[in-house]
């Protein structure tokens, strides 16, 4: 004879002897009203408004732009003759990649200051540049320029630290 037994936090609740198909889908319905799986009031990770958000600063679609607009005036005069390259910055919590053009003479010091001056998020936490796979520059590295650091069209990760 079959035997139904049902748990809930590892405490049998009922068992049900038989296959009657009338008390077991009457006592199924009796503890899925009881208490529902994951019918917490929850929390989105999208959530702007929580406490979380307010105190941990982050990037936004804006600040990339902003970055953009600021790289083109800090390193958009560029003379005849200099090598141009692209270094693509993926920040946190921004899917598309910053796309900076700047000479090969400059530095990732100077990529550094750049975003310190024009981003909050980076006036106050520290962050390290990452090449894939999941190599760390040194700094040593950052005072290099992009061409001796070898990072022409480079794709640099900005992690915070």
């Amino acid at each position: 004879m079959p035997t139904f037994v049902f748990f809930r936090r590892s405490k049998e609740l009922e068992r049900i002897r038989g296959a009657d198909t009338d008390k077991i889908e009457a006592t199924l319905a009796k503890y899925y009203k009881e208490t529902l799986a994951f019918g917490g009031e929850g929390h989105s990770m999208l959530e702007t408004d929580s406490a979380i958000a307010k105190i941990v600063p982050s990037t936004v679609e804006s600040d990339r732009n902003l970055l953009e607009k600021a790289a083109e005036e800090l390193f958009g005069n560029l003379t005849e003759g200099q090598t141009i390259t692209t270094l693509r910055l993926r920040l946190p919590d921004i899917s598309t990649p910053v796309n900076i053009r700047l000479s090969t003479d400059r530095t990732l010091n100077e990529v550094r200051h750049l975003l310190c001056d024009t981003i909050p998020l980076f006036q106050t936490t520290p962050f390290e540049f990452m090449e894939p796979p999941a190599q760390k520059l040194k700094l040593d590295d950052e005072n290099k320029t992009i061409e001796e650091a070898k990072l022409k069209n480079a794709v640099l990760t900005v992690k915070k630290v």
